[in-house]
């Protein structure tokens, strides 16, 4: 039976519950609870609650979600297969897959990890990691340790491994390549990779780092990448990626489909199509310049040729199919008309055509103020420097078509004179505007389905807007200046894009689509409050408790396992 017994220490007194009973002929204490001083016996009588000593917070969501995933894949051990290290500290796959989940939910400095990462659950997760471990130094160490060469050993082993358990189609891979700026100094001579090259944000007076990805249609998986120089040419680039990408892949194309690769205009060359071999099982869709096959380009947009399509995601447009020798393959060519890209396309024509027509304007007038004797100072303008200078203003895409200019003399001076070509103009919007000539060379596919898997590029420049975003994206911050660590940095920004597309597809499969910046948001808004209540016992006792999740956050929690993660 239990009673309830006190004690008295340093002048209070305390109270216990506890049970005795009879052992061997003794009698022994059962067991003892302790209940605490008489004023918190009341509170919790009278329901009072108690009041905790202080709470942490750290981050839930997010946290619990890429480590769950990586979990699963077994990132770590597979990456620690490749680039194995001493038998001490931390191991470079626990650094790669750190970096990685980091640069997918908050991406920070190294200097800045260890302050990010004690706010988060990793760090009750991990808690071998500390603040001398997680320093800047100790990942320099690390990553240093990486041979270039055994950066593709380690992606691809992880990939099939993925790719083993997970039934991913692979029949449709679209890839692009982008670039990205960086401030690595112009007398830095430890980097090779970092060039100067046309900048895709407008930034030309920085080196600027190329970046390469081939991912699945499907779930937006990345299956290679490859990170160089940043003023080689796209199809140069292609040129090599494309085998290696081959090589990669040649044993795991789907049986009776292949692979087929998506990709734009710009990789477009002799030497590139032509390794897409007829028996290989690797396939394209591409496009061309309507410039470059007037043939197709000069048919009007009213032709009876076009016909319209009934998918419901090509609702505007309208298309016709032929065959046609290019760069020496016998293609099926796919014409499209769509009519929201015409309607764009004239809206921005003639914003420039308006911007044109203001200019020579300029010119124009001052040209006859000078001929009228208001203007006789600064240098006199000559009939080439005029020409010169309306033949920049009209640099344009098909301005010099639509606009006509005469340059005469009056007076020893040169004269502007310009128009309107309103027959080409018409001409133009008869032809080439809303038009695209589409190519492949899988033949027995439909109209629909070569036009819509050309439509999936969109997938990629989504990756590539996701990564270069500020908030959610996965390359920057980056701080390195070696031509090692700058792949290093390509290698676990792709793995966080790795564990990004499982999360997603893992959300997706469970009737949850969304987009990365609204999952970024609902795991965010996820957080464990931890209750820090004083103890006689113990230095202190805790409580954790949850912020209040809303259907879709619950859901997200059940999916990721995240009650695994919380304070015990």
């Amino acid at each position: 039976m239990a009673y309830i017994t006190k004690k008295r220490i340093k002048g209070i007194t305390y109270y216990y519950a506890e049970e005795s009973g009879r052992v061997d002929g003794k009698s022994k204490r059962k067991w003892q609870k302790y209940l605490g001083p008489l004023h918190r016996i009341i509170e919790a009588v009278d329901g009072v609650p108690l009041q905790p000593k202080f709470a942490e917070i750290f981050q839930l969501g997010g946290p619990a979600a890429y480590l769950n995933t990586a979990e699963q894949i077994n990132m770590v051990s597979i990456l620690d297969s490749v680039f194995p290290k001493r038998t001490q500290g931390l191991s470079v796959g626990f650094y790669l897959t750190l970096a990685a989940m980091n640069r997918g939910i908050e991406a920070v400095s190294k200097r800045s990890m260890w302050s990010w990462f004690q706010k988060t659950i990793l760090y009750r997760a991990f808690p071998e990691a500390n603040k001398t471990s997680l320093s800047s130094q100790r990942f320099w160490d690390n990553m240093s340790t990486i041979k270039e060469d055994k950066i593709r050993t380690a992606w691809m082993k992880l990939v099939n491994s993925i790719l083993d358990r997970e039934n991913m189609d692979l029949s449709c891979a679209s890839y692009d390549g982008t670039n990205f700026y960086s401030f690595i100094g112009s007398f830095n001579t430890r980097c090779s990779i970092a060039k100067r090259g046309e900048n895709k944000q407008g930034r030309r007076d920085l080196r600027q780092i190329n970046y390469a990805l081939f991912c699945t249609r499907k779930d937006h998986f990345p299956l290679y990448f490859d990170v160089f120089e940043g003023n080689r040419h796209d199809s140069k680039e292609f040129e090599k990626v494309i085998d290696d990408f081959f090589n990669a892949f040649k044993d795991r194309k789907p049986s009776g489909k292949g692979i087929t690769v998506v990709f734009d205009k710009g990789n477009n060359s002799n030497t590139n199509l032509n390794k897409f071999a007829k028996d290989s099982g690797f396939h394209f869709v591409g496009s061309v310049k309507p410039a470059d096959h007037k043939d197709l380009a000069l048919i009007s947009n009213n032709d009876e040729c076009f016909e319209p399509l009934s998918h419901p995601g090509l609702d505007q447009v309208k298309a016709f199919r032929t065959r046609k020798d290019i760069y020496g393959k016998d293609m099926t060519v796919v014409v499209t008309f769509n009519n929201k890209l015409y309607a764009a396309q004239v809206k921005s024509i003639n914003n420039e055509i308006n911007k044109c027509l203001e200019k020579l304007s300029v010119v124009s007038a001052k040209l006859e103020d000078r001929v009228a004797g208001r203007i006789t100072k600064g240098k006199k303008p000559t009939m080439e420097s005029i020409k010169r200078q309306a033949s920049s203003i009209l640099s344009g895409q098909h301005m010099k078509k639509l606009i006509e200019t005469d340059v005469s003399e009056t007076k020893d001076i040169p004269v502007l004179t310009y128009s309107l070509k309103s027959a080409a103009f018409a001409e133009l919007a008869d032809t080439y505007l809303g038009k695209n000539i589409i190519m492949t060379d899988n033949h027995d596919w439909t109209t629909v389905d070569i036009i819509l898997t050309y439509r999936s590029q969109y997938i990629i420049e989504d990756v590539f807007k996701e990564m270069k975003d500020r908030k959610t994206g996965t390359w920057w911050p980056m701080y390195h200046w070696t031509d090692q660590m700058i792949k290093v940095h390509g290698l676990y920004c792709s793995l966080s894009l790795l564990l990004r597309s499982l999360i997603l597809r893992k959300a997706q499969e469970a009737e949850m689509p969304m987009s990365i910046n609204k999952l970024h948001e609902k795991l965010t808004g996820m957080r464990e409050v931890l209750n820090i209540f004083p103890n006689m016992k113990k230095k202190h006792s805790t409580q954790s408790v949850i912020t209040k999740m809303d259907e879709i956050q619950q859901r997200l929690f059940d999916l990721f396992e995240m009650k695994k993660y919380l304070s015990s």
